[in-house]
């Protein structure tokens, strides 16, 4: 089912950089790192600059099964003791012959317009209603995969068969001892014993289902696993037991990862959980201590000392910051400079970076003053997020950027993986392909495109986030993914 690539016959003209094996002392054990900030605070020094001919991965695995986003989900990578762990989905068609062309494909805002709302809406319901008709000639089925954190080696695999949703769920892991929770289609919650794969206990969590697809992320307080799906539920660690739940009336999904603050009143969970709203309930009851309108959304909240960052969906949201309190949060600034729909920023070295509208910027925590911004050479970036570690900020979506965590911009590396995983700077690929030569021409500029995408195609997964421990970097991308050793 995994596939480990061989990577000695690599492509020719690389001098490719090696490490020594890892050592582990950190993991990132959960979407966005043990603290679920994005940065990995006890990271060893890392490189400032790739090396001129790149660095190859230290391992790279082809996943047969996950052949696109599409098929298998954004799950992204999580790191715990000597393993990595996975979640993802495969879709095969069961019926026979070749399936009609869509009456109702999906839309993208562009081909909207002109449409009003009642129209859209009614289009979106005959294009769930064809969907769910075209599922039936299919089988879904759902994979927890461990890998060895030295080599890649599969060490488990743990298969459930699943049901239709969208979307394939793309929750990431979480590991907290040796247990992994994981949200699955059809409103599941499921534990897995890391050390053997076996599923522990499987809870169908309460609420209405129909196609929904969920990608929020547990987090584990105690004995509790609390998880966004509609509303907030936890369940006993142990058992699954629904423990309470805190329901939340809302028109569509919202994909946030629930975050842990270690309050002095005791432990608190903070979600955004509706358009627009974010809730801060007690960990042990479930009683909703304050909420607030903050215009945020999909993105992650993000705890950094006594203040709170949530990111919105549109500039007029922007990056909100609140200073923490047991009673309804007071708002210290707003920053309107950038909008996504689901990434999420890093604060350090008391500043905020944040990305959205094809931007990177900076703002100061302690007063939301804008330090520098600059554009993104992306077609649509979204959804992925920043993660920092050793003063750095990282970002994967076609490729790898790095830049220092300053008030002024420093780039340190804009890196392509190329289609045996190979890590370099764009520049090193482009000589060695001969793209500067091949784009002085009209016609060569057609072929120089040709060429990157085929060498290219198998970049960082949209969607997904990185993670790092330890000075390894593990980058989920469009087959497989990929461990790299950043130390110095």
């Amino acid at each position: 089912m995994l596939n480990r690539r061989v990577t000695s016959g690599l492509m020719v003209g690389f001098l490719f950089v090696t490490f020594g094996a890892p050592l582990f002392s950190a993991d990132w054990n959960q979407w966005r790192g043990g603290e679920r900030s994005g940065v990995d605070l006890s990271s060893p020094e890392l490189v400032d600059a790739l090396p001129q001919r790149g660095v190859k991965p230290v391992w790279y695995v082809i996943e047969d099964d996950l052949p696109a986003a599409a098929a298998s989900g954004w799950s992204s990578p999580v790191v715990s003791g000597e393993f990595v762990y996975l979640f993802t989905h495969k879709k095969t068609q069961t019926s026979q012959g070749k399936l009609p062309p869509l009456k109702f494909p999906y839309l993208p805002p562009e081909k909207r317009v002109g449409m009003t709302d009642e129209e859209y809406a009614e289009y979106e319901v005959n294009r769930r209603d064809e969907q769910e008709t075209r599922a039936k000639g299919f089988r879904f089925d759902e994979y927890v995969y461990c890998l060895n954190r030295k080599n890649g080696k599969l060490e488990w695999v743990n298969e459930h068969s699943s049901v239709y949703t969208r979307f394939a769920q793309s929750g990431s892991p979480t590991v907290v001892n040796d247990k992994l929770f994981v949200m699955s289609a059809g409103r599941t919650a499921r534990a897995v014993n890391t050390r053997t794969g076996e599923t522990q206990w499987a809870v169908k969590v309460p609420g209405e289902f129909r196609d929904q697809y969920l990608q929020s992320s547990f987090a584990i307080e105690g004995d509790l696993a609390i998880v966004l799906c509609d509303g907030l539920y936890a369940l006993n660690v142990n058992t699954g037991e629904l423990v309470w739940e805190y329901e939340v009336e809302a028109k569509r999904n919202i994909h946030c990862s629930p975050v842990i603050w270690k309050s002095d009143a005791g432990a608190r969970v903070i979600c955004n959980v509706a358009e627009g709203m974010t809730v801060c309930l007690d960990v042990q009851s479930g009683t909703l201590v304050w909420e607030v309108e903050s215009g945020a959304g999909n993105a992650t909240p993000i705890i950094a000392g006594d203040k709170l960052l949530l990111y919105g969906q549109s500039r007029k949201s922007g990056l909100v910051c609140y200073g923490l309190s047991q009673t309804t949060p007071d708002e210290l600034w707003r920053f309107n400079g950038a909008a996504d729909s689901g990434s999420s920023p890093v604060a350090l070295n008391d500043l905020v970076f944040v990305q959205g509208d094809r931007r990177l910027a900076c703002v100061a925590l302690d007063t939301g003053k804008t330090k520098w911004q600059t554009m993104l050479d992306l077609n649509r970036p979204r959804y992925t997020s920043l993660i920092a570690a050793d003063n750095k900020v990282f970002y994967a979506f076609d490729g790898l950027l790095a830049f220092a965590a300053k008030d002024k911009y420093q780039p340190l590396m804009q890196a392509k993986i190329n289609r045996e995983g190979v890590l370099a700077d764009e520049a090193a690929f482009r000589k060695l392909l001969g793209i500067n030569e091949l784009e002085k021409t009209a016609e060569g500029q057609k072929e120089a495109e040709l060429v990157m995408r085929k060498e290219f195609g198998n970049g960082p997964l949209v969607c997904t986030t990185p993670a790092i421990s330890d000075g390894f970097m593990y980058i989920r991308l469009k087959r497989g993914i990929a461990c790299y050793d950043l130390r110095k």
